[in-house]
């Protein structure tokens, strides 16, 4: 495959540089690395470490055949042990319950077909071991060379981009590619001069997670209801969600952990305000609350706590229960005054860099395997004008730039619809009365287009 629109330096193709090595970042270095394109992938924390200190299970499905693209068909077939069960084939065909949090009943159920339930450290495992990553790496700006004339005066080379780390280090490339996580550093620095544009959009939601295991006859219980995940939407407003998060053997239950969780109305105002209370940034006071909340719910949730509660009783609680308390936020790249400025196409995002969402819906990882998967394909083209710009014959800029305008036009539909397709899913899932009319009770897990065509 010939490599298109390419900035040189000494007859080599400079490299296109990735900031972040999450799920996206990854994806994107696999397909670009498959595709011959030079790149270098850079990433903040060590390896092996969990943000935050925390797993979580990710849901792929309607991406599934993107991901597989940009891993290659040779690798791909071993995707499965990124799974959060390993052994369970990828069905072809199921659906997930809908129980009512207060009885344990189902009251809905959605189809889906072909999801990964993938959990996040393994799939970063698995998308890491082709590619070289670079850690230890913080960005802390970049700048933008600009080469369109020389000391004469002339035309010379393309225009390209300098990442600058807090190690003193600095790295020249083609193009930069913001996948730096839902509070990006290269979102902040292209919307810089104007910062409030750049940060979350706080909704009023709040949640704990928890992450535990349980003996063998608790976790088989648990796990009877779903072999992956249920949802459980209560009538005082309240959304759970039970899910194995990881079984490293299928005859051990004993060692498999599951997550749950319970969201509920809280507004930022809210949720400042407990912050500020002495005690409420621990372990045990999160517990506690989400414990006192969980008291009106019936099984699977009503056991999940309960059986917990013991070993969190004492101090901070037992070390192998994971407790973690956060908001809810999203950022539509579509609103007005997001559009950012892409320097001549040398930067722009992908993921949640370029639109974190709820997770109410599970979309966030298909879009983010939809941008990797898109920008890939369009770096990688070889018209005969992106072959004669590797050749050092001009155009690349303009061609670079068109490129990238095309993907981010492409990107902030797609993403934007779901952006604001999911915050409605969110708000309507904790409002009892209009749970039934919600995206997720109605279409399921479908893109969010799909759902439109099958609405007409």
């Amino acid at each position: 495959m010939s490599s298109s629109i390419a900035s040189q330096r000494d007859g080599k193709q400079l490299p296109v540089l990735i900031i972040g090595a999450g799920s996206c970042g990854l994806a994107l270095a696999n397909g670009l690395k498959n595709a011959g394109i030079p790149y270098r992938i850079f990433e903040r924390e060590a390896p092996g470490t969990l943000r935050h200190g925390r797993d979580w299970a990710l849901a792929c499905h309607w991406a599934a055949p993107m991901l597989e693209q940009l891993v290659g068909p040779d690798r791909w077939p071993h995707v499965l042990k990124a799974q959060a069960d390993p052994t369970l084939p990828v069905p072809g065909a199921d659906y997930v319950k809908i129980l009512d949090g207060a009885t344990g009943e189902t009251v809905n159920e959605f189809p889906f077909h072909g999801i990964y339930r993938f959990l996040r450290s393994k799939l970063r495992a698995f998308l890491a071991e082709p590619v070289v990553v670079e850690h230890g790496k913080t960005l802390v700006r970049f700048d933008i060379n600009d080469k369109s004339a020389d000391q004469s005066g002339t035309s010379s080379s393309s225009n390209t981009v300098t990442a600058i780390f807090d190690d003193g280090t600095a790295v020249e490339g083609r193009l930069l590619v913001g996948a730096d996580g839902s509070k990006s550093l290269v979102r902040g620095s292209l919307l810089l001069s104007s910062p409030q544009a750049s940060r979350n959009n706080r909704l009023p939601f709040a949640a704990t997670f928890i992450a535990a295991s349980y003996t063998r006859e608790q976790a088989l219980f648990l796990r009877s209801y779903h072999p992956l995940f249920n949802v459980v939407l209560h009538p005082h407003g309240m959304v759970g969600m039970l899910a194995l998060l990881d079984a490293p053997d299928p005859d051990k239950p004993e060692d498999w952990v599951f997550q749950f969780y319970i969201s509920w109305a809280s507004s930022p105002e809210e949720q400042d305000a407990e912050a500020a209370q002495q005690g409420m940034a621990t372990k045990k006071a999160r517990w506690e609350q989400v414990m006192a909340k969980s008291a009106v719910y019936g099984q699977p949730l009503r056991s999940a706590f309960d059986w917990l509660q013991e070993r969190m009783q004492d101090g901070q609680g037992d070390d192998s229960v994971g407790v973690f308390y956060g908001g809810v936020s999203n950022w539509d790249p579509s609103a007005e005054g997001h559009v950012w400025d892409n320097r001549g196409g040398l930067v722009t995002l992908v993921g949640d860099a370029a639109h974190p969402m709820t997770y109410h819906r599970g979309q966030g990882l298909n879009h983010a395997i939809a941008d990797a998967a898109e920008l890939c394909k369009l770096l990688s083209s070889s018209s005969s004008s992106a072959t004669a710009a590797a050749a050092g014959e001009g155009g690349s800029q303009q061609q670079q730039k068109e490129l990238i305008d095309a993907y981010e036009a492409e990107m902030r539909t797609r993403a934007g619809e779901e952006v604001r397709l999911s915050e409605m899913n969110t708000r309507m899932l904790h409002d009892w009365d209009k749970v039934q009319h919600s995206p997720l009770v109605k279409k399921g897990v479908v893109q969010a287009r799909a759902e439109e065509d099958e609405s007409k």
